[in-house]
C-alpha cells in the first residue's frame, strides 16, 4: 500500500496543471484548464461563457475532466443542455480541437444557444 502511495505522489509532482482565460470577444470568455505528464495533456476543459442578462453563462464545454472520454457540453438558454461524445480519443488532439473550434465558431455557437 506504501508503495501505491509513494508512486502517486511522485506521478502528480510530475503532472503540471494549467489554468487560464481568454477574452474572444466583448462579452465572451474562454477558460482553459488542463494536466500535463511529460508533455502530454491528461485531463482538459475548454468552456466557452458570455455575460448575458448582467452574469455570465456557460455556452459552451469540450471536456474529459471527469476521467471519461472527451465530449462536448451544448448549453441553451431556454432548454437543457446537451452532451455529446467528440470523435477524437486523444487528449492533445480534442484539446487543441477545442480551442480552435469554439475560437473560429464563437458566434455561430453563440447563436444556436439563443436559437435553439
Amino acid at each position: 500500500m506504501q508503495i501505491k502511495a509513494a508512486f502517486a505522489a511522485i506521478l502528480f509532482s510530475t503532472m503540471n496543471k494549467v489554468r487560464y482565460t481568454e477574452t474572444i470577444g466583448e462579452f465572451d470568455r474562454l477558460s482553459i484548464e488542463f494536466t500535463k505528464h511529460k508533455g502530454k495533456i491528461l485531463k482538459f476543459v475548454v468552456q466557452f461563457y458570455s455575460l448575458i442578462d448582467g452574469q455570465y453563462r456557460d455556452i459552451m464545454r469540450i471536456d474529459n475532466y471527469h476521467g471519461t472520454y472527451p465530449h462536448i457540453h451544448k448549453y441553451y438558454y431556454k432548454r437543457k443542455q446537451f452532451k455529446e461524445q467528440l470523435s477524437i480519443d486523444n487528449p492533445n488532439e480534442a484539446f487543441n480541437y477545442a480551442k480552435k473550434f469554439i475560437k473560429n465558431n464563437a458566434e455561430t455557437i453563440k447563436e444556436n444557444f439563443f436559437n435553439k
